[in-house]
């Protein structure tokens, strides 16, 4: 039920702080100018060390049925980053700027999701790599794999230890990319077998 424009008029006054408005914006702005102050000072303690963020952005972390994002251990959440529900970031993961992460997920240690990139109820192991802008929804990806840049992994979809899928590639729903193996195409289809060097290098 929708409240007319006079109720919402009368709860707005009535949820005003006590005092003149002028009061609360006096001291609004002094607690600015102090708070501005005692970071001037850690910048200097810093030295060339520091690092003054111009215009920040917040992390975005949102409750979802209750479960929020977990992390601690990350070694990197750009500020732009989207965490939605019950993320885990293992040990050294990054989500780096315009990414989201939602639902489920799990990006284990050192495993790095890219910008714009998005990740839904997926299980991602360690050491990972996806791509600018992939699309991973309801997916499992071994320890040491490879997203390109681009892709599209449908749900129930998986790749093995140490394969890789070439950059725009589309893996459909149930298809698995075996271990050490090299995907690519729309559906995606084995190109090549990685050799030792190669996935060393992954």
């Amino acid at each position: 039920m929708s409240i007319s424009p006079l109720q919402r008029q009368a709860l707005a006054w009535a949820a005003r702080p006590p005092g003149p408005p002028a009061f609360w914006y006096a001291v609004g702005s002094a607690l600015r100018s102090i708070g501005a102050s005692i970071d001037a000072v850690g910048v200097d303690v810093q030295g060339d060390c520091g690092t003054v963020e111009k215009l920040p952005i917040p992390t975005t972390g949102v409750k979802l049925g209750g479960k929020a994002p977990a992390v601690a251990g990350a070694s990197f959440v750009a500020p732009s980053a989207n965490l939605v529900g019950a993320v885990k970031l293992g040990e050294g993961a990054s989500a780096w700027y315009g990414s989201l992460l939602k639902g489920t997920v799990e990006i284990g240690a050192m495993s790095s999701v890219s910008d714009k990139a998005v990740v839904v109820d997926s299980v991602v192991g360690k050491c990972v790599n996806i791509g600018a802008g992939a699309i991973v929804t309801g997916a499992k990806l071994a320890d040491e794999c490879s997203v390109g840049m681009g892709c599209k992994l449908a749900k129930g979809s998986s790749i093995g230890k140490g394969g890789a899928l070439a950059a725009g590639s589309v893996l459909p729903a149930g298809a698995s990319v075996p271990a050490g193996q090299l995907w690519g195409g729309n559906p995606a289809a084995k190109l090549a077998d990685l050799t030792p060097d190669q996935l060393t290098g992954m």
